[in-house]
């Protein structure tokens, strides 16, 4: 071998192994790479980023040191802006809420910027206990708002202004809201958010190991299915012969438990009739709305008892995507409820349809398992539901002609 080459192959192989070194000392110990470029940016949460070959490093203003590889998204934790509410919203849970939802927004480029309250609302700010808004400096369309009222109240005059701040801005926004955490307005380019997912990952579980499984003597029953009728009151929605989600039913009904004494009355919405191979009825699965919760009716007793899944299966996503069934809201902005004009929307070969509000911004249509939001009239100018269904189910809203 020429000298030359030795002495070259020598160096890059120090230069290769320094910069391995660098990159693995900096990810491990969350340290800053000693090869780097810095980007002071003085942001809201995050001071700079100090760019590796192979890793970024942020600090953040709260003094936090992550070091993420480069293709990994980081948003530094957003401080409180205000102390904890009286009704308990735990502030690890508000700070990890903050930090998931902020992932969805930011670029490497990106800075987290705070949307003042003052913004979106002028009257009854006292009535709010807890608000966080921000948007991505880069991408302004990128944004979030968590509002949280007073006493977990949802007082519609209230919270108005943050749901009209979203529709005023986007065609397609996404939204939650449940008893155990605020209400939440998302905007991202893919309008991708997992709810289910970044609240498993921010709160705490309230059921423990200890929960009442359904008998075994049930659940070996129930193996025998073969077909599944789907129905609510005396509809039948569709039916299920298909072995691998069959057997997806049965492994959401075998995980359930019950946990406890203490049930929600709320009356039970599907019935999911069993049948083994000879077509004879093996027992019938009443299904809560909330594809949660189920009991079968072999051993339903008198009372509000159920059994609720453990292991993540939602039934609601199987009965949308094995029937024509759809789970979704129709949201009514209208300042006048009363209102008597009628506005054209949407024409097919058959019919007109027209809504009553002169301003078709305020009818929304809510799909409650992709928790998207849009106008009506975009939901059905681009397919999403027919005008048909909304018309025979929200008579008062939308009218046939």
């Amino acid at each position: 071998m020429k000298k030359g080459l030795k002495i070259t192959l020598i160096v890059v192989g120090v230069l290769v192994g320094i910069i391995a070194l660098d990159t693995l000392q900096a990810k491990i110990f969350d340290n800053s790479p000693i090869l780097k470029i810095r980007d002071n940016l003085d942001g809201v949460t995050l001071d700079y980023i100090d760019k590796g070959i192979f890793v970024n490093h942020y600090h953040c203003n709260n003094n936090e040191d992550v070091t993420t590889w480069k293709s990994t998204k980081y948003s530094c934790p957003i401080e409180e802006s205000k102390d904890i509410t009286n009704d308990g919203l735990e502030e690890k849970f508000l700070q990890c809420l903050e930090g998931q939802l902020g992932g969805y927004l930011v670029t490497e480029k990106d800075e987290l910027v705070e949307i003042p309250l003052s913004e979106i609302k002028k009257n009854d700010t006292d009535k709010i206990e807890y608000y966080k808004g921000v948007y991505a400096s880069e991408h302004p369309d990128n944004m979030y708002l968590i509002v949280y009222p007073k006493n977990g109240t949802y007082d519609t005059s209230v919270m108005k202004d943050f749901d009209k701040y979203f529709y005023e801005k986007f065609s397609t926004y996404q939204t939650y809201s449940s008893s155990t955490s605020p209400t939440i307005y998302i905007h991202n380019s893919n309008l991708d958010v997992d709810f289910k997912n970044v609240l498993s990952k921010c709160q705490k579980s309230n059921s423990s190991n200890g929960g009442k499984s359904i008998s075994s003597k049930t659940v070996n029953k129930l193996n025998a299915t073969k077909k599944i009728v789907i129905k609510t009151s005396d509809n039948e929605l569709g039916t299920i012969k298909d072995n691998t989600k069959i057997e997806k039913i049965l492994s959401a009904i075998s995980s359930s438990k019950q946990y406890g004494d203490a049930f929600l009355c709320d009356n039970y919405a599907f019935n999911f009739e069993m049948y083994d191979s000879n077509n004879k009825l093996v027992d019938t699965i009443y299904v809560w709305f909330d594809g949660k919760r189920l009991i079968p009716s072999s051993i339903n007793s008198k009372g509000c008892s159920y059994y609720s899944i453990s292991n993540g299966i939602d039934l609601r996503q199987t009965i949308e995507e094995e029937t024509d069934y759809l789970f979704y809201n129709i949201l009514d902005f209208r300042d006048n409820i009363n209102e008597t004009t009628e506005s054209l929307i949407y024409k097919d070969n058959k019919n007109s349809y027209y809504l009553k509000s002169k301003n078709s911004n305020e009818i929304l249509i809510e799909f409650i398992l992709n928790n998207k939001v849009m106008t009506l009239k975009y939901a059905l100018e681009n397919k999403y539901i027919s005008a048909e269904k909304v018309a025979n189910d929200y008579k008062d809203i939308l009218i046939k002609k």
